[in-house]
C-alpha cells in the first residue's frame, strides 16, 4: 500500500455513488476505504489479476466491518464482464510507461502498464 493509494480512497467523491467498481485493488485498500466512507447500502465491486493480491484483499475484507458490502474478484480488466453498471469506477492503474521492468512479473504487472494500458 501507498501514499497514492491512501490519498485516491480518501480524496475521490462517492457522495452519489452506490455501486462502485475498484480496478485493480491490490491488498483491497482503496476498496475498504471507499466501504468505510460510504452508506451501508453501496456494494463495492473489486478486481485484481493478481492470485496472492486477490487472496490478500480477500484476507483483508473478511474480518472488516464491510465483508458484505465488498466482493472480490479475480480477474483482469480486459475479461471481467460487470455484472452491474458502475455510478463510480476507481483505480491506481498501473503508471510506469517504456520503463526498465522489474525481475518479478507480479511488480511489472502492478506498476507497469504492460498489461493494462490508460487507454484500455
Amino acid at each position: 500500500m501507498g501514499t497514492d493509494a491512501v490519498l485516491l480512497g480518501s480524496w475521490v467523491d462517492v457522495n452519489k455513488a452506490k455501486v462502485i467498481l475498484d480496478v485493480g485493488t491490490g491488498s483491497g485498500v482503496i476498496a475498504l476505504m471507499l466501504a468505510q466512507r460510504t452508506e451501508d447500502d453501496v456494494q463495492i465491486d473489486a478486481i485484481e489479476i493478481e492470485k496472492e493480491d486477490v487472496s490478500q484483499a480477500k484476507e483483508n475484507v473478511l474480518p472488516s466491518p464491510w465483508p458484505k458490502k465488498v466482493s472480490i474478484f479475480e480477474k483482469s480488466f480486459q475479461e471481467f464482464v460487470p455484472p452491474l453498471k458502475y455510478d463510480l469506477i476507481v483505480s491506481n492503474p498501473p503508471y510506469f510507461i517504456n520503463s526498465l521492468l522489474p525481475p518479478t512479473v507480479h511488480r511489472a504487472r502492478t506498476r507497469h502498464t504492460e498489461h493494462l494500458t490508460f487507454e484500455e
